[in-house]
């Protein structure tokens, strides 16, 4: 064909496996844990250079990076919220026209301000303005 050398490719990546990674680190912890089977498997197939593979063999796809976590608010905790689609469509539209004015710019905080205003408007039409007391824990016998 051509005098050109085809470039040398840098071998891929191996994939991340949380789970695997997680498995590493309780092998540590724990000597009786077995050694999980897929960790040697993916460093044996992805130790051959791609250009010395077949050409029925297709390339593996490169993974974008993991986008940075973000970071969350000292003593936070998470709740499954279930709405329906409407009530959805409706908080959507609110928080897009009401943006510029209100600078809330995520669902989150427009939930969160929410939750507090109700919060707010209850404690003062029921409890002297004052936040409720935390209810009493349940007692099995």
């Amino acid at each position: 064909m051509s005098g050109i050398p085809e470039p040398v490719r840098p071998a891929p990546r191996r994939s991340r496996n949380t789970f695997a990674q997680a498995a590493e680190s309780m092998k540590g912890e724990d000597a009786t844990s077995a050694t999980p089977a897929p960790v040697a498997q993916q460093s044996a197939a992805t130790s051959t250079p791609v250009a010395q593979q077949s050409a029925a063999t297709p390339a593996p796809v490169a993974q974008q990076p993991a986008p940075a976590p973000k970071k969350r608010k000292v003593a936070t905790t998470d709740i499954l919220l279930s709405v329906s689609e409407e009530l959805k469509e409706r908080m959507v539209a609110t928080l897009e026209h009401t943006r510029p004015r209100t600078g809330i710019t995520s669902q989150q905080q427009f939930i969160r301000i929410a939750i507090d205003q109700l919060c707010k408007r209850l404690e003062a039409d029921f409890n002297d303005g004052e936040a409720f007391p935390q209810p009493a824990q349940r007692i099995d016998l």
